[in-house]
């Protein structure tokens, strides 16, 4: 069978490209932290399954808005596929619940079996991860050029405000703290300068901030220059 999926795919205006960025990052952490815990050392093994609930929400949060927002649109232009795509979602939800659900039980203080439960969270966290992965490809290579193809910046924009708006604040400044370090400077200028164009100006001010926070002094220091701001006082 035809792959419909081209080497190079990408487009104008990705509607997935951040946020996907920013799951990749945190999947890769999540699990290379599992493969490494120390079964003995309760306390990181504790740290880590509040990491995985942390995932799994961020994923959840993630499809929560594909399936309402972006469901039609795909049913519109790639018919054809739509229900395997909404499929995958469902599928992937229960498993992100059932790695919350496994984190929990490889950490329970009660369990006498510590080295074997973290390695099956681990071997289980990598199967995810990989599945996840397959499941981007897809939208990032297949959808998301057939919408670029069929409706055009204007109706992509319109799409990407509703799931903003969708967004609640608090959701933002997590989501943004996961996805500025993920990012390189073209995609940081890109999304904080249409903040700071579109957006109301405290908005941008909390944005700005977040950015100080989480990204490295000389990537803050890069990004400054791009945006032609005033560099941030250190004293």
């Amino acid at each position: 069978m035809h792959d419909p999926r081209a080497p190079h795919t990408t487009v104008p205006f990705d509607l997935y490209r951040d946020v996907h960025k920013a799951i990749r990052v945190a999947m890769f952490d999540v699990v290379a932290e599992a493969g490494r815990l120390d079964p003995s050392d309760r306390t990181a093994r504790s740290a880590h399954a509040a990491k995985v609930a942390d995932l799994a929400r961020f994923l959840v949060i993630h499809a929560e808005h594909e399936d309402t927002v972006l469901d039609g649109p795909v049913r519109e232009v790639l018919p054809e596929i739509a229900d395997d795509i909404a499929a995958a979602h469902a599928a992937l939800e229960t498993r992100m619940h059932r790695l919350a659900e496994l984190a929990d039980l490889a950490f329970d203080c009660s369990r006498d079996d510590d080295r074997a439960a973290v390695h099956d969270l681990y071997l289980e966290l990598a199967s995810f991860v990989a599945s996840y992965l397959e499941h981007q490809d897809v939208e990032e290579r297949v959808v998301m050029p057939a919408l670029w193809a069929s409706f055009g910046l204007e109706r992509l924009l319109e799409l990407n405000g509703r799931i903003l708006d969708r967004i609640s604040p608090d959701d933002m400044g997590w989501s943004l703290a996961m996805m500025l370090p993920a990012m390189n400077v073209d995609d940081r200028t890109e999304l904080l300068g249409g903040m700071r164009a579109d957006a109301p100006a405290e908005a941008f001010a909390g944005a700005w901030a977040l950015a100080g926070q989480v990204l490295e002094p000389d990537d803050t220091a890069q990004l400054t220059t791009r945006l032609g701001l005033e560099p941030v006082s250190t004293g």
